[in-house]
């Protein structure tokens, strides 16, 4: 049994307490002193204290007072009774403490005050003092309080039951709504802290492999084109003018370089037709071999800006460097923007694969392996340019995936043969032969001065 009275604070016996910690006094006198004391302390009938022990030293030591409202209860074990007081009663929910903040927040006074730091108004509980008087830090309160405004019911229950922090709840509440129900759904099943605490990285993984997804069914719903593909015969120095590309429009550039050093000096024009087709941020990917790589990396560095380089790896046969007693089995390729690069998806930066495609060009990459990289930094529609075609297997995997190629190569007759590739592609595509291919309208184009007659031998 209880009851409520004021009682002289002289008379309080406090005896030994179990709590040491005891806080902020000096705040906590602050908030009593401007909005009263909202919760009375407790005694027993001889008035030994049981509860309240730092609103009593508040009263007494800092605001002075003589008397103070407290509950009696008739209650013989103290010991006992403060454990109850302090561990066994049942918290307020997170969502709960929002509330109770915000009703303070909306009280006013008035009088001068000693910060106008965080108030909005001239009247009003500012949020400081506000999270001060209910007990807890401004960036959880802000954090809380986005959940319980954005998140749904079972986000907002998970904090409560503090199955997530409210800050991790606070970056879910910025998802989708679908988003945060897997989120919850992860969380209902993970059965130690750990998980728990990385629902976020789980969280990323999901919309990494939702993005996958619909890049992937963007792939198979672009429309293909026999004519998204262009192929000339000319230098690269030539090819912005004869194919028409207009500064600033290419996303992506992925050719593969002579690796010999003669080729060293056509670097810096390479550099400076990626710099003026290139959009800003778009990105240049091209394989440069090992021989001299350093001059390589100078040349670029003066018209691009390097991100990183990666490793295609090979099996079966490698090639001996005997003077430099190096048996080599990869090919380095580089990543440059134009400028800062945007956002691009998660990329391993070694590629390896098992077959060896050299139908069409004697250093002819795997369509897979270029189809891979296509795939980590263009998206469907996107312009993608191989300015050293040699055997089109840019341009064929840009068809297969949906995206526009511009390619050239100043060999006419690997031009001739790009065009037949080409077709083989769209004849696969179309789930047509060869032959029927040149009955549907708008087959690729072959430009009208190569005719396979004109080879040479």
């Amino acid at each position: 049994m209880s009851n409520t009275t004021t009682i002289s604070i002289n008379d309080i016996q406090i005896g030994d307490r179990f709590r040491k910690d005891l806080g902020d006094i000096e705040g906590l006198a602050q908030s009593i002193s401007d909005d009263g004391l909202l919760q009375a302390i407790g005694v027993t009938p001889d008035k030994r204290l049981v509860f309240g022990l730092r609103r009593l030293l508040a009263c007494r030591d800092h605001l002075g007072w003589g008397e103070i409202p407290a509950v009696v209860i008739d209650i013989e074990n103290l010991t006992h009774a403060e454990w109850i007081e302090n561990t066994i009663r049942k918290d307020l929910t997170l969502s709960e403490m929002v509330a109770i903040t915000d009703t303070l927040r909306s009280f006013t006074r008035g009088g001068d005050r000693r910060s106008d730091q965080y108030r909005k108004n001239g009247s009003g509980v500012t949020k400081k003092e506000a999270c001060e008087i209910a007990g807890w830090k401004m960036d959880k309160y802000d954090d809380a309080k986005k959940v319980v405004e954005n998140a749904i019911d079972e986000l907002v229950g998970a904090m409560d039951k503090g199955e997530v922090s409210p800050h991790a709840a606070a970056q879910l509440a910025d998802e989708p709504k679908d988003i945060q129900k897997e989120a919850v759904k992860k969380l209902g099943g993970a059965k130690t802290a750990a998980e728990r605490r990385g629902i976020l990285k789980t969280v990323r993984r999901i919309k990494n492999n939702r993005k996958l997804a619909e890049r992937r069914q963007a792939e198979v719903e672009a429309p293909k084109k026999s004519d998204s593909v262009r192929l000339f015969h000319c230098s690269f120095q030539q090819l912005q003018e004869i194919a028409d590309l207009k500064s600033e429009s290419v996303q992506c550039i992925l050719t593969d370089i002579p690796y010999d050093g003669g080729w060293i000096d056509q670097i810096v024009h390479l550099a400076q037709f990626a710099a003026e087709v290139l959009v800003e941020g778009g990105v240049f990917i091209c394989y440069v071999g090992q021989h001299k790589l350093n001059e390589k990396l100078r040349a670029f560095d003066e018209h691009l800006t390097y991100q990183w380089m990666g490793t295609s790896k090979w099996v079966g046969e490698c090639n001996p460097i005997h003077s430099l007693k190096v048996v080599s089995n990869s090919i380095p390729f580089v990543v440059y923007t134009k400028g800062k690069r945007k956002e691009w998806a998660k990329w391993i930066d070694t590629l390896e694969f098992d077959v060896k495609e050299k139908d069409y060009h004697p250093w002819q990459r795997p369509q897979e392996e270029i189809e891979t990289l296509l795939r980590n930094f263009t998206k469907p529609g996107d312009l993608v340019v191989d300015p050293c075609g040699g055997g089109f297997t840019t341009a064929a995997a840009c068809m297969k995936l949906g995206r526009e190629c511009v390619s050239c190569d100043y060999k006419k007759e690997n031009v001739v043969v790009g065009h037949e590739r080409m077709d083989d592609v769209w004849a696969e595509l179309a789930g047509e032969t060869t032959e029927q291919l040149d009955q549907l309208d708008g087959t690729v184009p072959i430009d009208a001065d190569i005719k396979l007659s004109e080879v040479a031998a």
